[in-house]
C-alpha cells in the first residue's frame, strides 16, 4: 500500500482543506487491516473500481472491475474505525478543516452525514460522480491533486457563522484556563443546548466530543514532538487532561487501548497526519 500526501498549493483553499492524501495498492498485494482514530476534520474519500461496506465501525473497501466509483464521508466517528481492504485500490481522501466543508456545500454537514460513522452516499453536487471519476483516471497524482482543487474552488460559496468560529477558536487555541462548554456558550450569548445544537448541524459532533478529540490529537501531536518513554505525564498536562486517569480513559474510548499501549503500536507519518494502527502487527 502506498500513501503520497499533498497540501493544497491554492492559498484560497489553504483556508478549508488541511490537505489530500493519495492511497493506492496493487492486485496482488495482502489484504491489509488497520484502524484509524476520531478526528476534528471532515474526511471525504473517493474510490475507483471499489465495493465500500459499512457496518458500525468496520469498513471494507474491495476490489470490483465494473469501474464504480463511491464517495463517503466521515464526520460522525467516535470511536476507531476498522479499515479493511483486499486486492487493489484507487482512493483520495480530502481532509477539511472544522467548517472546511460547509463552505462549499448547499446544506448543513447533519444533511449529508447519516447516524453511521460513515456515509458511503456523499454526492453533494449533481456533476460530482463524472467529475471525480474523470480525475481518479488520471495517471498522475500531482495532476489528480491540481483538478481536484480547480474543481473544489469551482464549487466554493464561502461559510460565514454567528459563533461556531469563535467556539471552535476557544477549544483549539491555547488558553491560560480552559473554558468550559457552558462558559463558551454564555461568552457566544447562547444557551449550551444551542451550541450543541449548532455543532451537531455544522460539524457532526458535540462539543464535548470535539473537545475530546482535540486532546487527544493534541497528545499525538506533543508525543511526535517528544518521543521519550516517560513523558505522559507531561502529555496530560500539555494535552490539557485533568489527570492521567482522564487521559487514560479517553484513550480507551477514542483508540481501544491505553496511552501506554497506542503509542506502542502506533505507526505514525507525515509529521503525524496520518496515524494509524494495525492489529495484526502486535
Amino acid at each position: 500500500m502506498n500513501i503520497q500526501l499533498f497540501r493544497p498549493k491554492n492559498i484560497i483553499l489553504q483556508n478549508f482543506i488541511e490537505y489530500f492524501y493519495v492511497l493506492t495498492r496493487q492486485a496482488d498485494e495482502e489484504p491489509t487491516t488497520y484502524l484509524t482514530f476520531p478526528n476534528i476534520y471532515s474526511m471525504v474519500s473517493i474510490s475507483r473500481n471499489a465495493i465500500i461496506k459499512s457496518e458500525g465501525n468496520k469498513v471494507t473497501v474491495n476490489f470490483s472491475s465494473d469501474n464504480l466509483l463511491v464517495s463517503g464521508l466521515a464526520v460522525r466517528y467516535k470511536k476507531p474505525l476498522l479499515i479493511e481492504y483486499a486486492g487493489a485500490a484507487n482512493e483520495i481522501t480530502i481532509c477539511f478543516k472544522p467548517l472546511g466543508l460547509n463552505a462549499f456545500l448547499d446544506h448543513p454537514i447533519s444533511y449529508y452525514a447519516n447516524n453511521e460513522p460513515l456515509a458511503t452516499e456523499f454526492t453533494p453536487f449533481v456533476d460530482y460522480i463524472s467529475k471525480m471519476n474523470d480525475i481518479m483516471m488520471i495517471r498522475e497524482n500531482e495532476n489528480r491533486i491540481a483538478e481536484m482543487e480547480t474543481y473544489w474552488i469551482s464549487k466554493l460559496k464561502g461559510v460565514s457563522h454567528p459563533f461556531l468560529y469563535q467556539a471552535i477558536n476557544d477549544m483549539l487555541l491555547p488558553n491560560d484556563k480552559e473554558m468550559t462548554i457552558a462558559e463558551i456558550a454564555r461568552k457566544n450569548g447562547i444557551s449550551q443546548k444551542t451550541l450543541i445544537k449548532h455543532f451537531e448541524q455544522h460539524i457532526g459532533k458535540t462539543p464535548s466530543d470535539f473537545r475530546k478529540i482535540v486532546r487527544f490529537r493534541n497528545a499525538l501531536k506533543q508525543k511526535a514532538r517528544d518521543n521519550k518513554e516517560d513523558n505522559l505525564t507531561d502529555i496530560t498536562y500539555i494535552s490539557r487532561y485533568f489527570d492521567q486517569s482522564h487521559m487514560i480513559k479517553d484513550f480507551k474510548i477514542l483508540t481501544g487501548y491505553t496511552p501506554t499501549e497506542f503509542f506502542k503500536k502506533l505507526i505514525s507519518s507525515y509529521d503525524g497526519k496520518i496515524c494509524w494502527v494495525f492489529p495484526d502487527m502486535g
